[in-house]
């Protein structure tokens, strides 16, 4: 196995991390740190752990950048298994031993992640503050449509896919989301639910001081998977589609498109969803029935909000004149089957 840390200016993080990992109680890893030519004290910091025989590290004579790093640190890997940690973050100790033992039971599997605690600065926890994810590798896939649904600091993936995978080096930020949505048309991931890493929030990282720019990214993957489902769209498009899959309400909606959330926003959304699941069912990207699923319940919520500035009879008719009424049935039962077993104690909700 290959712990992979691709590392820039982290200096006053890393030696947390690095320890993180040597303090696992599964001890057959190598960890590989990449330095991309850091400024800092992250160099001297990472050689101080060198003596340990697992670790590895390789410093850059000029920065590449955090998705070409990362790609040089894959052609390195020697394990069959690549984790990935980010040089600000830490792992819980069982985080290897987790995930490696449900990738060995299940085959079918290409890469797992996990929840992640958040903790500050410090590394304090954020009064228990959890990041979830959904678990099952269905929901996982459908979610990238509109967020990334896998956490890059929490992934272990299975080296031989990434040989057919890279990060693209053209996107500055987001390129682990650009490239689970890439994957997820060839590969089945999962996530655990327990928070296996620890996700720090700072004021330096690249979630919080451009966070403007991550948007554009973001709608920029909205476009390439809409594309391969040969759908075509706008930006207009793009910024109503993020709306109605994160289910703003009616402020939100009228911030962000400048339009209420009423009866003309209900028409283009019935046309956008129904689009949607019949472009799916042309291309088989995404696996039914979650997607049917998830679309249906999108659809449930617009109405529920739509009916404020619209009323009830208009909206009760556009919702009877939708192509999504025949998913509608199966989907309820499913929903309560699910809320059946989860109150029965048999399983647990994403």
């Amino acid at each position: 196995m290959t712990v992979l840390i691709a590392a820039f200016q982290a200096g006053r993080y890393i030696d947390e991390a690095i320890e993180s990992v040597l303090a696992q109680t599964f001890h057959d890893f190598e960890l590989l740190i990449i330095d991309d030519a850091s400024t800092d004290d992250t160099s001297n910091r990472v050689c101080a752990h060198t003596g340990d025989p697992r670790v590895c590290a390789i410093t850059h004579i000029r920065n590449i950048g955090r998705a070409a790093s990362r790609n040089h640190g894959i052609d390195l890997a020697r394990g069959e298994y690549i984790a990935f940690l980010d040089a600000d973050d830490r792992c819980e100790s069982s985080r290897l031993e987790q995930q490696l033992a449900y990738l060995d039971s299940h085959p079918e599997i290409t890469g797992v992640g996990s929840w992640m605690a958040l903790i500050d600065e410090q590394g304090n926890r954020l009064d228990d503050q959890i990041y979830s994810l959904p678990l099952e590798p269905d929901h996982v896939a459908c979610r990238m449509l509109f967020e990334c649904s896998l956490a890059q600091p929490a992934m272990m993936v299975r080296r031989y896919a990434l040989s057919s995978y890279r990060y693209d080096t053209d996107i500055a930020l987001a390129e682990d989301y650009e490239l689970w949505a890439r994957m997820i048309t060839t590969c089945r991931f999962a996530n655990l639910a327990e928070p296996l890493t620890c996700y720090r929030r700072h004021a330096e990282q690249v979630s919080v001081n451009q966070l403007h720019a991550q948007q554009h990214v973001d709608f920029d993957i909205y476009g390439r998977q809409l594309a391969r489902l040969g759908i075509t769209y706008d930006q207009q498009d793009l910024i109503r589609h993020e709306c109605v899959f994160k289910r703003y309400g009616r402020k939100p909606v009228l911030e962000h498109t400048g339009a209420p959330l009423d009866i003309h926003y209900l028409r283009w959304c019935n046309a956008w969803l129904s689009e949607l699941r019949a472009a799916n069912a042309q291309y088989r990207i995404y696996p039914e029935p979650a997607l049917s699923d998830m679309l249906v319940s999108c659809w449930i919520f617009a109405c529920r909000k739509a009916a404020r500035n619209s009323g009830w009879l208009r909206v009760a008719a556009e919702f009877m004149r939708s192509e999504l009424r025949s998913a509608i049935v199966p989907f309820m039962k499913r929903h309560m089957k699910t809320r059946l077993r989860v109150r029965g104690g048999l399983a647990r909700p994403d």
